[in-house]
């Protein structure tokens, strides 16, 4: 890496700030070539590291702009070589003359994500952290950005670590036992051996189910508006959406099978359904869009059921006849402006006690809002971070690599296969783990050995 890049690293398009990045051995003399102080020359001896400095940026005597300079020498930059960052005001058009400017008197263009590889290089960030960066950039909803987050501070490389250092003893355990077999010495029984590769186990086991499912979270939250014939529904999929998507009438059961739609809702990617009205009916096809609609109630992640109002019904007597479905649900009370003199939230309220009933009108808007705060609320109660994890498809198949081998261990052991033989399948979760924060160090696990038994008396 003894040459110099250069990027604008903020993104595309105009912004009162536009942010370039030249790293490398040569970052600061480029830089320098283009910045004279306000009334006075520039040199070295002028810029203090990781401070603010006021320069005008130059092409020849031309000035191109007055920008905030700042020089990062290395080791102790982003990239771990020297970093010099020039702000300057966020037009494309300039930001692409002083970007020019800086090739022509030494550096090179940026490759994709070539600053964080060269932080990656030289140290400064493990593979996972590296990884997450870009996570970071692109996530699609909080609960992406939080698990990107954790591993961009070090969780995952520390949970790695420490089964990394499980493996290391395991194995360090396995060789004096082989190697010194004959030495007065005490080793651990073959029980409390298979525990502790069992805990190392279970620990991956569980972080790859605990990944799949935040991964099945991120695709997209499924949100069921479920209810009757003819209670709004489509319209209220329609409002949702803010475009036309469903096909509305006065016809009980037009919707004869359901209609699904992906989009983000308040920042949280999930796949909206509108379902066919539950209703008695002898009609075949309608039948099979009902059993579609419940099926897809029931395994909805936030569930809606959409109530008329206009209805004069014993509330009570509905809730109990179907309590099973709104249990967790979100009840939208549709059609408010018609409300029938016999609508009662109490009703509800008494038999639920924790129901979350929003009073909507699709015709005149009222409560939608509210509606939507409140699915919204539910997405976000499901998608806490704490209880999940982010793997990047490198490292998930590390670890199924080392559940695999730590499992064919287990049955080596009750097969009563010498250590000899079943140390080879901890060696090679050994180096899958190595391959998830770096490599394995044999220093490191003679190291091991020498400190843990008195080896050489």
């Amino acid at each position: 890496m003894a040459d110099t890049i250069a990027a604008v690293s903020t993104a595309s398009g105009a912004g009162a700030i536009g942010i370039l990045r030249i790293s490398g051995p040569d970052a600061l003399k480029i830089s320098l070539l283009h910045l004279r102080g306000i009334g006075s020359e520039t040199n070295r001896v002028s810029v203090r590291p990781r401070h603010a400095h006021t320069f005008n940026f130059v092409d020849h005597d031309r000035k191109l702009d007055r920008v905030v300079f700042l020089f990062f020498p290395g080791p102790n930059s982003f990239t771990g070589e020297d970093l010099c960052e020039i702000h300057a005001h966020g037009n494309p058009i300039l930001l692409r003359e002083v970007l020019e400017c800086l090739f022509r008197s030494g550096a090179r263009p940026a490759k994709q994500g070539e600053f964080t590889k060269r932080a990656f290089l030289n140290g400064k960030l493990d593979l996972n952290e590296a990884e997450a960066i870009g996570r970071i950039i692109q996530a699609r909803s909080r609960f992406e950005l939080e698990l990107a987050q954790k591993n961009a501070f070090g969780e995952l490389s520390r949970l790695a670590s420490n089964l990394r250092s499980q493996l290391i003893s395991l194995k360090a355990e396995c060789e004096a036992e082989i190697d010194f077999s004959t030495e007065d010495l005490t080793f651990e029984s073959l029980v409390q051996r298979k525990n502790r590769i069992q805990k190392v186990l279970e620990t991956c086991e569980n972080l790859l189910k605990k990944s799949g499912q935040a991964e099945t979270l991120l695709e997209r939250s499924r949100v069921v508006l479920y209810g009757e014939p003819n209670t709004g529904k489509s319209s209220l999929m329609n409002l949702i959406l803010g475009r036309e998507r469903s096909i509305i009438s006065d016809i009980p059961g037009t919707t004869r099978d359901y209609v699904s739609e992906e989009f983000l809702l308040a920042g949280i990617p999930i796949r909206l359904t509108d379902t066919a009205g539950v209703r008695e009916t002898g009609d075949k096809v309608e039948r099979m869009g009902i059993e579609r609609s419940e099926k897809e109630f029931s395994s909805a992640d936030v569930r809606v059921f959409v109530i008329d109002l206009s209805q004069e019904i014993d509330w009570g007597k509905f809730v109990r006849s179907n309590l099973s479905k709104l249990n967790g649900a979100v009840i939208a009370a549709n059609k408010f402006d018609i409300a029938s003199p016999t609508w009662n939230p109490s009703a509800i309220r008494n038999i639920i006690s924790d129901a979350v009933v929003c009073e909507v009108s699709c015709k005149t808007r009222q409560g939608v809002d509210e509606l939507i705060r409140e699915i919204s609320a539910k997405l976000q109660s499901l998608e806490s971070s704490e209880d999940y994890v982010l793997l990047e498809e490198r490292n998930r198949f590390h670890f199924l690599s080392i559940v695999r081998s730590l499992n064919a261990c287990l049955l080596l052991i009750e097969e009563n296969a010498p250590a000899e033989v079943y140390i080879k399948e901890i060696d090679t979760a050994l180096d899958e783990i190595g391959e998830v924060n770096g490599r394995v160090d044999t220093e490191e696990v003679l190291g091991r050995i020498f400190s843990k038994f008195c080896v050489g008396k």
